[in-house]
């Protein structure tokens, strides 16, 4: 029996990634509110062997399997831009010269992406990153040194992969590609090849319920026949896969105090069942009506 690894979840037949206009994304959305206690959250369970983590965007997914101690990691996305990134990412950690967190931002920053800009909170990159060594949850923060060997050790050992999975679920052809992702999952789960530990969907679901996509672009071209909304198909492929996990990572909700000209995302840790509980999306709106 061949030998599995994290990348034998994704389903055939993935679509191609988008490539707009903006850029990649290297650490999060606007999801700061919570996130800190969430990855203490995190933290605070015991390690054990043999966990996954499955998640889209950007670092958040970094910080999480480093507080779990994940054995695996599967990163999702639908811009190109942000596999790029992941590209510079694993090359920065292959490199010898990697050593500790500090040495991993210097070596990354030449070799991420520039055009289009990245999406940043900070003029410069390297101040953009040189923050996360101080921030407590950070895979890269300098007081928790192990966080830091531990991702790079995944990334050495080839127990991370990257693909695209649109959420709104539009396959290439007639497939159901989450579907066969549970599919896939559940053979992994029988035969005892890892621990489906913790799923990130970022501020997706919220994205979802807006009239236009990531980008700009109309939802339509990208759900399947018969869906009439990007939310309820998102909400639907969701529900094929999210029970597998112990835990959802979520920034679904906007933050009390964020106006439609600062949008800013409340993170948040949750069972399956109450994530996917259709109260925690019926308040899911697009934000001109909110």
């Amino acid at each position: 029996m061949a030998e599995w690894t994290i990348q034998d979840l994704l389903p055939a037949g993935a679509p191609q990634p988008l490539a707009p206009d903006r850029g990649g994304y290297t650490l999060t959305m606007r999801e700061c509110s919570g996130s800190e206690a969430v990855l203490a959250r995190l933290a605070a369970d015991a390690p054990h062997d043999g966990r996954a983590h499955v998640g889209w965007g950007s670092f958040r997914n970094l910080d999480i399997a480093a507080v779990r101690r994940s054995s695996w990691l599967l990163l999702l996305d639908v811009n190109l831009h942000q596999f790029r990134v992941w590209d510079a990412v694993r090359a920065a950690l292959l490199d010898p010269a990697a050593t500790d967190a500090a040495a991993f931002v210097d070596i990354v920053l030449p070799l991420l992406p520039a055009e289009p800009r990245l999406r940043q909170f900070a003029a410069s990159t390297r101040t953009w990153l040189t923050g996360d060594l101080e921030r407590p949850g950070s895979w890269l923060f300098a007081e928790r040194p192990e966080r830091f060997t531990w991702l790079r050790g995944l990334f050495r050992d080839g127990r991370v992969a990257a693909g695209c999975l649109d959420l709104r679920g539009r396959p290439r052809g007639d497939g159901d590609p989450f579907g066969a992702m549970a599919g896939r999952m559940a053979a992994a789960a029988r035969r005892g090849a890892a621990d489906l530990d913790t799923l990130y969907v970022s501020n997706i679901p919220w994205m979802m319920a807006q009239d236009l996509g990531f980008f700009g672009e109309s939802h339509r071209e990208f759900l399947p026949p018969g869906a009439l909304r990007a939310l309820d198909q998102v909400h639907s492929n969701l529900r094929a896969i999210a029970p597998a996990f112990r835990l959802v990572v979520s920034a679904a909700h906007l933050r009390p105090e964020a106006t439609p000209d600062n949008l800013q995302w409340h993170t948040e840790v949750l069972p399956p069942a109450a994530f996917l509980d259709d109260a925690y999306w019926n308040t899911l709106v697009p934000v001109s009506a909110g």
